[in-house]
């Protein structure tokens, strides 16, 4: 864009947003379906939220309501957004995801797992993976499924596509927030990419993978060098030094205790609280495109705590075993 996108570009869509903030599953809400009756009930106060009628309640159900909500909230933002590149940032996240789709089920059996949720609608994707014409993509997106594909025929290891295609992701994320100019935004992806590889080095001690593995599992864009911590990663070494100071300080001493034969969810939940407490810094803000990056990561945190209760009321599981499963909430 050539003309600066200002805070004040931003002041209709912040009210809007701001409105919308209390029609979310917020902690009276999770409570709530927590102590429901049944999982019919519990359904019904995600209907509350925009998630439309459950005719039915079940696991496939509930899935096909999420991907809808996610599809239409983001297209609804991409239309209002004064600057769509801070949409589009998030939005590339269901790229990727798609492209994994794709590649590992070689095109043919995973559409049902395809999302509407990003830049590229999925029947494109799916085109352009069958004809192996990407010119229509964005140019990163085409290089890492080429790569990816290629990668998995060579090779037959489906982990090494995801690799590819995880290091490419993280890659346009950073370069779409700083397109933007957004501090905040950039900052965001950066403490993503520290969480997504605090967590790789931690699976990685615990399965005993070696150095060439754990270089190859780490993306770009964080604030911890991927040297040093692939160097620990290999050698079994504890990782909470690397993050002293950090915002995921606690999360990485929580990381070293799941190496050493803790619990592995209260290592995962350390991390996504960690993310959820950076986005908790802009409450506050009354407009700008922090706004925006705050309603879309609260809108995500949204959709995984929708999964994680109801489909344990559909489980039958103890309301307490749930709440342990619960990451922190924005709203």
């Amino acid at each position: 864009m050539s003309k600066k996108v200002k805070d004040t570009d931003y002041l209709y869509l912040s009210t809007y947003l701001r409105a919308q903030e209390p029609k979310m599953l917020g902690r009276d809400r999770i409570e709530r379906m927590l102590t429901a009756k049944t999982a019919a009930d519990a359904a019904r106060i995600l209907e509350e939220c925009g998630y439309g009628t459950f005719e039915t309640v079940t696991a496939s159900v509930l899935e096909e309501k999420i991907a809808a909500r996610r599809a239409a909230v983001m297209e609804d933002l991409a239309r209002l957004a004064p600057d769509v590149r801070v949409v589009d940032a998030f939005r590339v996240r269901y790229d990727y995801h798609n492209a994994k789709v794709l590649v590992k089920s070689g095109g043919t059996r995973g559409q049902a797992l395809l999302s509407s949720a990003g830049r590229v609608p999925p029947q494109q994707m799916e085109e352009a993976f069958s004809t192996g014409s990407f010119a229509g993509l964005p140019q990163p997106l085409a290089a890492a499924m080429c790569d990816a594909r290629d990668t998995l025929a060579r090779s037959g290891d489906p982990q090494l596509a995801d690799f590819i295609l995880d290091k490419a992701y993280f890659e346009e994320f950073l370069k779409l927030a700083q397109a933007c100019g957004s501090t905040f935004l950039e900052g965001y992806v950066r403490l993503s990419a520290d969480c997504a590889n605090l967590k790789s080095a931690v699976r990685a001690q615990r399965m005993g993978k070696d150095a060439a593995f754990c270089r190859k599992a780490l993306v770009p864009a964080g604030t911890v060098d991927c040297g040093r911590l692939a160097g620990r990663m290999a050698a079994r070494e504890p990782l909470a030094p690397l993050f002293d100071g950090t915002r995921l300080s606690a999360a990485a001493r929580a990381g070293d205790e799941a190496v050493a034969g803790g619990r592995l969810t209260e290592f995962e939940r350390a991390c996504d609280n960690a993310q959820v407490e950076y986005l908790r810094a802009a409450k506050l803000t009354g407009f700008g495109e922090k706004v925006l990056v705050c309603f879309i990561c609260a809108l995500e945190n949204e959709l995984s705590t929708a999964r994680i209760v109801l489909t344990g009321r559909i489980g039958g599981l103890d309301k307490h075993v749930i709440r342990e499963r619960l990451r922190e909430s924005y709203v």
